[in-house]
């Protein structure tokens, strides 16, 4: 008897085979205890078709209904004046092989000066009766401006013949880990933090404006700041002074003065600070407050302003050191300057203090980020990455996006460890304690302000090897 209500489905659909109908999609399904009241549930999946004929799914078969789901998809041509947003329903991977519902389009879209993609919102809300699917262009809607909408209302179990394909019309899925060309390609951005649409504007024509890469929306910036609100808890930044190096867009100071912070967001540009005004401005209003600051890295000037608008409780900036020198170009006196690892390393250290936290966001494109966290041990500095669940989900999977956790090593409890370990080590090997001075050594050792605890170890258990005397080893470790 417990098998009833699945029997009396197999039988219906027969049914609906032999009168040459198809059943509809959606049927009513007893709860797993069979008991309660009866919950509507998807028979087959539904999708909106993308680039290729792919299929992309909204909702899974067995979704309790009513159910609702919004995703983002972009157009796939530059200047493309419409987008068709197909729905369908089935398990194949392709559309080809599903059954079409319904179609919707959107036209005419809006034509930017510059070669863009479009942002779409696609909501799809499914009733045991009924598929709504709307659709909007994002850009204009975020800011105020008339925009291209449209919406489809279809009853469950019917539909037709698919269109004929359009490739000047097609949609694809939109991510933030998959916009490699976007950055240039898009005018604007739309990135949702915290429930809310922000949309970046971004300077186009770089070299004309002498912009840099800081008028461009990177990746880092966006895992940063959807970082700052998604661990908004466990950060704590409500009231906290923040320190961003490298405003950029204006994006992670957005999400921090969200959360409540207080922050300076700096840039040695000053057209890039016009274009983060220009964002900061729409994104108003915040919990928190930003300040916009002029800091050339290699001013003294610069620095000593912003050492007296500390103390800092957190230090943040995202892809603030570049593959090769692409970093020279940001800002004019960055020609003559040594790499952007050492200076930020030396700035950090200028800027900190023993309580403040220290977060960047960095994209590994040739080695920076081991070449970053080398120039790190050699300044007493160590990082902690991030776990891949604090972070947006989109980069999770993504080993070159990072975001990290500095930390300024505690040379005092280190070299008292080292120094310890080494007279262990004298001990265990019985080396003649006449020749070990461990006073001498002890002093020599605490010396070492510049080198890692890793690379003394190293250095001190090679000459121990060679049966080399303690005094000699330390010196050795002292000159490097």
């Amino acid at each position: 008897m417990r098998h009833g209500p699945y029997l009396a489905l197999i039988w219906l659909r027969l049914l609906w085979m032999a009168i040459g109908e198809e059943p509809p999609l959606l049927a009513l399904l007893p709860p797993d205890d069979f008991a309660g009241s009866d919950s509507s549930s998807l028979l087959l999946s539904l999708h909106i078709k993308k680039t290729d004929g792919l299929c992309e799914q909204m909702l899974a078969r067995g979704s309790v209904l009513p159910a609702e789901v919004t995703k983002l998809f972009t157009t796939t041509q530059d200047n493309q004046a419409s987008a068709r947003l197909e729905l369908y329903a089935g398990e194949r991977p392709f559309c080809e092989g599903n059954r079409f519902l319904g179609m919707l389009e959107l036209a005419p879209l809006p034509m930017p000066s510059y070669r863009s993609f479009v942002q779409l919102e696609v909501t799809l809300l499914v009733d045991s009766g009924a598929i709504v699917c709307r659709a909007a262009e994002v850009e204009s809607r975020a800011l105020g401006e008339p925009f291209c909408e449209a919406e489809w209302r279809g009853e469950i179990g019917l539909g037709g013949p698919p269109p004929a394909c359009s490739p000047y019309s097609e949609v694809t899925l939109f991510s933030h880990a998959l916009t490699k060309h976007l950055p240039v390609l898009l005018p604007t951005r739309s990135v949702r933090l915290g429930g809310r649409d922000v949309i970046i504007r971004q300077h186009q024509r770089r070299e004309q404006e002498r912009i840099g890469t800081g008028g461009v929306l990177w990746e880092a910036a966006i895992v940063l700041a959807d970082f700052v609100g998604r661990n908004g808890e466990q950060l704590a930044w409500a009231g906290k002074k923040v320190l961003e190096l490298g405003a950029g867009t204006g994006l992670v100071a957005i999400a921090l003065a969200h959360a409540g912070a207080s922050v300076t967001a700096t840039d040695g540009n000053l057209r890039v600070l016009q274009g983060a005004e220009a964002n900061l401005q729409a994104a108003q209003p915040f919990a928190g407050s930003v300040a916009l600051e002029v800091f050339d890295w290699n001013s003294a000037e610069d620095l000593a302003k912003i050492q007296r608008l500390g103390p800092w409780d957190a230090i943040v900036g995202s892809d603030l050191v570049y593959p090769g020198n692409a970093g020279k170009k940001c800002v004019d006196s960055n020609a003559l300057s040594p790499p952007a690892d050492q200076t930020l390393i030396e700035l950090l250290e200028a800027l900190r203090n023993d309580q403040t936290q220290m977060i960047l966001a960095l994209k590994d494109r040739t080695g920076e980020l081991e070449r970053f966290n080398a120039t790190l041990l050699r300044h007493g500095f160590s990082s902690r990455r991030a776990v891949p669940d604090s972070i947006m989900p989109e980069f999770r999977d993504i080993p070159q996006v990072a975001v990290l956790h500095l930390e300024k090593t505690t040379w005092r409890v280190s070299n008292l460890c080292l120094a310890i370990a080494g007279c262990l080590w004298l001990f265990v090997e019985s080396i003649p304690k006449s020749k070990c001075n461990y006073a001498r050594c002890f002093t020599q050792i605490s010396r070492c302000e510049r080198v890692s605890f890793i690379t003394l170890i190293l250095i001190l258990i090679e000459r121990l090897r060679l049966r080399l005397p303690y005094v000699d080893a330390c010196e050795a470790v002292a000159s490097t």
